[in-house]
């Protein structure tokens, strides 16, 4: 009977202290929105990839300039990571020249598209222009990239 008094007195300590961690007021909440545009006149492919396995995101290609992805999120603290759903990107230029970007590694130095710094910011919304850095940057495929 003891046994169970202190288990029920734990759980009524911890209950109010899981309450108060998952709330919080909205003013301590931020919104991102993230834009990747392709600023080239080339094919571009992009595809995610989480732990060396695709993502929940699904390839997406754009010929020519405009957007090629949009999305956000809302909370305490915002991951790019986590809207991109992914730790790796890859990103082909007319199926032969590719770029890979890597969350853990900062990887392109400067140009990262998980690295917020690398994004234009207008308000809420960052955007990522892909141009002629990320195709230099990018080596070329022995064949077709994927």
């Amino acid at each position: 009977m003891v046994h169970v008094t202190k288990w029920n007195k734990t759980i009524l300590i911890l209950i109010p202290l899981l309450l108060l961690n998952s709330c919080w007021p909205r003013e301590m909440e931020e919104t991102i929105n993230l834009v990747i545009n392709n600023g080239l006149e080339n094919r571009v492919d992009m595809r995610f990839f989480s732990n060396g396995l695709p993502s929940g995101k699904k390839a997406i290609f754009i010929r020519g300039k405009g957007e090629i992805f949009r999305d956000g999120d809302t909370a305490t603290i915002v991951q790019v990571h986590e809207i991109l759903q992914a730790d790796s990107i890859v990103i082909v230029f007319d199926n032969e020249r590719i770029e890979t970007h890597k969350l853990f590694y900062n990887e392109p130095l400067g140009n990262n598209l998980f690295d917020l710094s690398s994004y234009q910011r207008k308000g809420d919304t960052y955007t990522y222009i892909i141009d002629e850095k990320n195709y230099n940057n990018a080596i070329p495929c022995n064949g077709p990239c994927y």
